[in-house]
């Protein structure tokens, strides 16, 4: 016998995860472009990109594998809105080094490379988020016994 609800949740979780680690790969690529150029973050703010960028998904990710997959999507997806905020502000309105239109002088590589970097883990930060707080409403409504 085939639970086929439960493997729906397990399709969603491995998207999930595999969203994630994308992003989490998006951002060691935006980061080397950082490092080209020279742009460096205020601690507060690297520690912001740290914790709830970086960390925080993976904390969801492994949470979503437990009991705990409730908790798990809500880690990610508030993690992502965290994301797309912070990546959108900073690389398309605030005007500073980090905004994709005010770099500083480098290679057109790491220029491209900046601003393909900025688009993309906004992009799949978006997606991610999306993603997990439809989870979020799938397994509230799961756990109240709503279909």
């Amino acid at each position: 016998f085939v639970n086929f609800y439960m493997l729906r949740y397990r399709l969603l979780f491995v998207i999930l995860t595999a969203l994630v680690f994308i992003h989490l790969i998006g951002n060691l690529w935006h980061g080397d472009a950082h490092i080209t150029l020279d742009i460096y973050l205020p601690g507060i703010k690297t520690a912001f990109v740290f914790i709830v960028i970086l960390i925080s998904p993976i904390v969801g990710v492994v949470l979503i594998w437990t009991r705990h997959s409730l908790l798990g999507s809500w880690t990610i997806g508030l993690s992502m809105v965290g994301s797309v905020i912070f990546s959108v502000y900073h690389h398309f309105i605030l005007i500073s080094p980090d905004n994709i239109e005010h770099l500083p002088l480098g290679s057109a590589d790491a220029h491209a490379q900046f601003a393909n970097s900025a688009e993309f883990i906004a992009l799949v930060a978006l997606s991610t988020a999306l993603l997990a707080f439809y989870l979020v409403g799938k397994l509230q409504s799961k756990n109240s016994g709503v279909a």
